[in-house]
């Protein structure tokens, strides 16, 4: 009876996946996905030789969370990439997230020598038991790794302990580890000399947003835009803007190579990002002159199993270049694009325009590509609402996705209420984040296919939204309830 059970179970399975169409539709162009099955979190973000690497948690066998390992991806360009086979498999341990750095100087004293040293620290997740803190390294650029013998090089004996992520910190001399208790709203900081033995040095928490569990930390030195002044950046990944749904926060403050202090009220709480689907960014290591960029994955775990596509599931943001500028409400983090593509010729541009209800924009072909960047930059207004409006304006069975600006809330906002198929309970829904006095307004605006990236006020406003159109949509500029005067609108297809 045994046999024939499982037989029928490997029938079921492999008839589900047959009987599954593919959506390629959907699949992003320039934002990374596995060619087939699960994705989450991106791990072990590092450059080295004319390359960036991706690793990120992955499921080899199926299309859903499960047998976690490595994946591993890597691009030239932070756009096109060239997916590797699984870095680091799982065995009785599950290989949850965790970083990648480069060992110039040989201190861990693995390896080969001769050749160039990753050393990556992840969490080993033995289920409903303990995670620990393991090593692995690679002397071939990460394409083979082979795990330390003498695993754990950290454990604190915790059913829930992880995410490490690790720094260089030049004025104590040490390595600086990053790793969570989730469930007691704390940050562990460690340092080493060698990369194998971990010292405690502090601990950080209890402020900011506590509602959810933390994960995925990093600690970052960050340019203050207009000085020569840094300041140190905590960011973790929590609960976002909407109860109950994961986000991400970040604290500006000072670290010793000890401890990191928050300049602001514990309870002050500043968000990443205000879409749905922006988690577990990590800052790449070893970038040239210092340059903090990271990406996060694009995708939220309240409707992640839900995710209507196949033969894979889940995808990164783009990357965002990271700094603080000083608004009106203080120090920010800023995000813009890595690469930034408005800096290229844009396909199309028009200034001062005066609009008043809609103009269609589908005249021009590239952007049935659904690949490219809109930016608006508004001059004044009397409209109650204005933006980007993408879709069918079909009176029986409209299938619109609206970005824009609400002048009466003073909101930024994805509206995907009538997106196209709604996954999951929830998903239709209004993302907004507020504008932020004394700042411009500009929008700027990534389509690429399934995914949506709003960086607003020159990057000091996030919104990452995921939806799933169904119809040969239109693109128009909206104007609702008065008259919108455009400074400047441009346009770029990414090819």
């Amino acid at each position: 009876m045994k046999i024939k059970s499982t037989l029928f179970i490997l029938t079921l399975l492999a008839f589900n996946s047959f009987s599954q169409k593919p959506t390629e539709q959907w699949r992003p162009a320039i934002h990374f996905s596995p060619k087939i099955n699960w994705t989450n979190d991106p791990n072990g973000l590092i450059y080295i030789n004319g390359y960036y690497h991706l690793f990120f948690q992955h499921n080899p066998k199926g299309n859903e969370w499960g047998n976690m390992s490595w994946g591993h991806a890597k691009s030239k360009d932070l756009l096109h990439w060239e997916e590797l086979p699984v870095a680091i498999p799982h065995g009785k341990e599950y290989i949850f997230s965790g970083c990648v750095v480069l060992d110039k100087d040989h201190v861990s004293g693995l390896g080969d020598p001769n050749k160039p040293l990753l050393i990556a620290i992840y969490t080993a997740d033995y289920p409903n038991t303990l995670q620990e803190q393991h090593l692995a390294f690679s002397n071939d650029e990460g394409i083979t790794w082979t795990k330390y013998n003498q695993n754990p090089v950290l454990s604190i004996q915790l059913k829930d302990f992880r995410d490490p992520n690790i720094i260089w910190h030049e004025p104590s001399h040490q390595y600086v580890m990053s790793v969570v208790k989730p469930w007691e709203f704390t940050v562990q900081f460690y340092g080493s000399k060698d990369l194998l033995h971990w010292n405690y040095l502090s601990e950080f928490g209890h402020q900011g947003d506590v509602d959810m569990i933390w994960e995925c930390p990093s600690l970052m030195e960050l340019p203050v835009e207009g000085s020569k002044d840094t300041k140190w950046v905590f960011a973790v990944s929590s609960q976002g803007p909407y109860k109950k749904a994961v986000g991400m926060q970040y604290f500006v403050g000072d670290f010793d190579g000890k401890t990191f202090t928050n300049d602001a009220p514990k309870e002050q709480v500043n968000y990443v990002d205000y879409g749905r689907d922006f988690y577990a960014a990590i800052p790449f290591y070893n970038t040239v002159n210092k340059e903090a960029y990271w990406l996060g994955w694009m995708l939220s775990w309240s409707y992640a199993k839900e995710q209507p596509t196949f033969p894979y599931k889940g995808q990164m943001s783009l990357a965002r270049t990271l700094s603080l500028v000083r608004t009106s409400q203080g120090l920010r983090l800023k995000q813009v694009l890595k690469p930034d593509l408005t800096k290229l010729k844009p396909d199309y541009e028009a200034h001062n325009l005066v609009l008043k209800g809609s103009k269609d924009l589908s005249g021009m072909k590239f952007l049935q590509n659904k690949t490219y960047v809109i930016e608006l930059k508004v001059d004044a207004t009397n409209a109650k609402q204005w933006g980007i409006e993408l879709g069918d304006r079909a009176k029986d069975n409209p299938e619109l996705t609206r970005i824009g600006f609400d002048e009466k809330s003073q909101d930024w906002f994805i509206d995907r209420r009538l997106s196209g198929q709604i996954p999951a309970p929830g998903f239709d829904m209004i993302q907004s984040a507020p504008f932020i006095p004394g700042g411009d307004k500009v929008l700027q605006l990534v389509v690429d296919r399934s995914t949506l990236e709003l960086l607003a006020q020159d990057g000091t406003v996030a919104i990452s939204s995921l939806r799933f159109p169904t119809k040969k949509e239109s693109v128009r500029l909206i104007s609702m309830g008065g008259e919108l005067r455009i400074k400047e609108l441009r346009i770029w297809e990414i090819k």
